[in-house]
């Protein structure tokens, strides 16, 4: 190997290709998994793109949806849609998952190109590697793809220093018509602008001299083409469908939402409430940034305004909604590797004074590290998706997961009608797979529905089996379609009473739906040929966890449990321990399977399991509290106080162990318990 690379003319091109090409398979890995159709986005673009020159209602109003079909509504995705029907129209599911692989890879390497021009070719491909876990969070087949590739471009278009402000213009104009209707982060766009204009005129005005006012009249002078540049394309953005309500539309989008999204809460909140490790690498990252700007500082006594207000604005971003760390990452590899080259540079040379012998360190070596730690990681990865998922959630491979569209199916063939209730995480795939003939309830746009109907309808009807009653009385509901992996309190708490419920029959399920009719409304006819009894459930349940991925198996197993069936949840997450005895979820699953029991011995083997899983993963959030409440139904006082301590140590907010230990001092206080 070391004779070939002295035998080229140039080995470091050949190392180069290698760090690229190991980047790219990374990438390439962390999108390549298979679209979970019943809980994203996608069936409703697929769907806009196909109505969109049909019927424009799509694009004012909340069209799809039985309950408030006259709600406005600002369709600022309709040209995604577009996009992504027609790919889909020309190669299915499967070409819509190469297609956003393709966009991936080349929004990575447009940012990956922004680095290296700050920075060195090494210190980005380095900084690269969390920067990819980080891109993890975002792998759906989502519109903001794009507004991550617009961003690139114009953070290139405005660092090259050979264009023409006219090349400028002529690029950017065309782009942000493209993004003002494409996604909605196009703001992101005209903010990246506007920083650039205010760090021009920063800087002229610290470089002239006078009193303030001739200072600041001067450095607008200085940026006047800039200021005019910029009011244009802010201009080019209202060339959307709602004009000027879209290009205000940013402002204003969560004004109206009365549903409440994980991926808009914060990283803090979050971080207490699941166990996420990008959330880790994404407070690593944010720490390099601030490091890196400090040692700019410290090293060259200058600020650079553009690259620490960008890094503020983007930081504070990621912060307040955990769905904005992918891209935060993307522009920090960019910021930091500016940040930490001059740095480095010097000491670097400081580093060789001081030890003359390392003068001939050959660079080729760091190359073969990267490389080696690059490769490192895709093993890593290729582990994750077969093992503990910690970061690649889905399934690998391309197209939808297997049996995404056998509901839609059944349901059209078998004479099931609507009106429907569905929940929010499901709406968008059944307006693609019920379409034309049916409307939803809801789906998950929180922003085309009114802030009552979510507050006042949506959840109390689920939480609340009166409210329920009184809903089905309005709506006159014949069948619910429910997606039971939706997670929410109240979705869990609905499923396990509508199944329970004696005016309901369960007529079809499989990894993703449980359809139900409502009896005095079905025919007897379908409730005869398709009820699903308890043995038909198990047997079917069964079946379908034979063939089905780790993931399906949870949800199945969750199913099994709402159906009051807990046993074969027990069963499949065994199945899954004989097979990953290590699958940390498998061993809590149990763990909380057997605490739900008031029997004896299951509760002290649901403690087994805790601890077992917390061996796995120490600081699994809500374990330590639940652990001890077990051990306080046992009336082991001692433990219980212990492990609602440890609960405190890792959550200083968790609100059962904050609770309980009150309780507990009370009780010390009456006499009711011991003082130690």
């Amino acid at each position: 190997m070391l004779k070939m690379f002295k035998n080229l003319r140039d080995p470091e091109k050949l190392l180069k290709a290698l760090v690229l090409f190991g980047l790219f398979l990374l990438v390439v890995i962390v999108f390549a998994q298979k679209i979970e159709f019943s809980a994203v986005d996608l069936g409703r673009h697929l769907e806009n793109g196909r109505l969109v020159f049909e019927n424009r209602d799509v694009l004012f109003k909340n069209f799809y949806s039985y309950t408030e079909p006259e709600t406005r509504f600002i369709n600022h995705h309709w040209l995604a849609g577009v996009i992504f029907y027609a790919v889909y129209f020309l190669g299915g599911f499967k070409l819509l998952s190469l297609f956003n692989i393709l966009l991936a890879v080349l929004t990575f390497f447009a940012f990956f190109k922004l680095a290296q021009k700050k920075a060195s070719f090494l210190i980005a491909a380095i900084l690269a590697i969390p920067i990819i876990f980080l891109f993890s969070e975002r792998v759906e087949i989502r519109p903001e793809i794009f507004s991550y590739l617009f961003l690139a471009l114009t953070w290139l278009v405005l660092e090259n220093k050979n264009f023409s402000r006219k090349k400028r213009l002529f690029i950017l104009i065309p782009l942000f018509v493209l993004w003002a209707n494409i996604h909605i982060y196009f703001f992101i766009g005209l903010i990246l602008i506007a920083l650039k204009l205010i760090e021009k005129f920063l800087l002229n005005f610290v470089i002239q001299l006078g009193e303030f006012k001739k200072r600041a009249h001067g450095s607008l002078l200085a940026v006047k083409s800039q200021i005019i540049d910029f009011l244009l394309i802010i201009v080019v953005c209202i060339i959307t469908p709602n004009h000027i309500f879209g290009l205000l539309y940013p402002l204003n989008i969560f004004k109206n939402y009365g549903y409440q999204i994980a991926e808009n809460k914060s990283i803090f909140f979050l971080d207490d409430l699941m166990l996420n490790y990008n959330f880790q690498i994404f407070k690593l990252v944010l720490i390099l940034l601030l490091i890196s700007f400090i040692s700019t500082w410290f090293f060259t006594k200058k600020i650079r305004w553009f690259n620490s207000f960008l890094g503020l604005f983007f930081s504070l971003f990621a912060l307040f909604a955990s769905r904005n760390i992918a891209l935060f990452g993307l522009v920090a590899l960019v910021l930091i590797g500016a940040g930490i080259y001059q740095p480095l540079i010097f000491l670097k040379s400081k580093f060789f004074i001081i030890f003359p012998k390392f003068s001939g360190f050959r660079r080729w070596y760091i190359f073969v590290l990267v490389i080696s730690f690059i490769f490192f990681v895709i093993i890593y990865f290729i582990a994750d998706y077969s093992g503990r998922h910690n970061f690649l959630k889905g399934e690998f491979g391309l197209g939808l997961r297997i049996g995404s569209e056998d509901s839609f199916q059944f349901f059209k063939d078998n004479g099931v009608s609507g009106p429907i209730f569905n929940n929010y995480d499901a709406g968008s795939a059944l307006i693609f797979g019920l379409a034309p003939t049916q409307k939803v309830f809801v789906d998950n746009r929180p922003e085309a529905y009114s802030s009552r109907f979510f507050t006042e309808i949506y959840l109390p009807m689920q939480q609340n089996e009166g409210q329920w009653k009184k809903y089905l009385e309005q709506y006159k509901f014949k069948t619910v379609y429910f997606s039971y992996t939706d997670s929410t309190p109240w979705g869990r708490e609905f499923l396990t009473r509508i199944l329970q419920d004696k005016d309901w029959t369960l007529i079809y399920f499989d990894r993703y739906y449980v359809i139900l009719s409502f009896k005095s409304n079905t025919s007897s006819e379908i409730l005869n040929k398709y009820a699903i009894d308890t043995w038909k459930f198990r047997s079917r349940l069964r079946e379908l966890s034979d063939n089905s991925d780790f993931k399906s198996k949870f949800n199945l197993a969750d199913l099994a449990q709402s159906f009051g069936q807990p046993d074969l949840a027990g069963e499949i997450y065994n199945q899954i321990m004989i097979a990953k005895p290590r699958n940390g979820r498998a061993v809590l699953s149990l763990a909380y399977l057997y605490a739900n029991s008031s029997n004896r011995e299951s509760l002290l083997k649901s403690i087994d399991y805790f601890i077992r899983s917390l061996k796995i993963e120490e600081n699994t959030p809500g374990v330590y509290s639940r652990l001890a409440l077990v051990y306080w139904q046992l009336a082991d006082y001692k433990n219980a106080q212990y492990y609602w301590h440890q609960a405190k140590k890792i959550n200083r907010h968790d609100v059962d162990a904050l609770y309980y230990l009150n309780q507990v001092e009370d009780l010390k206080k009456s006499g009711e318990l011991p003082l130690n």
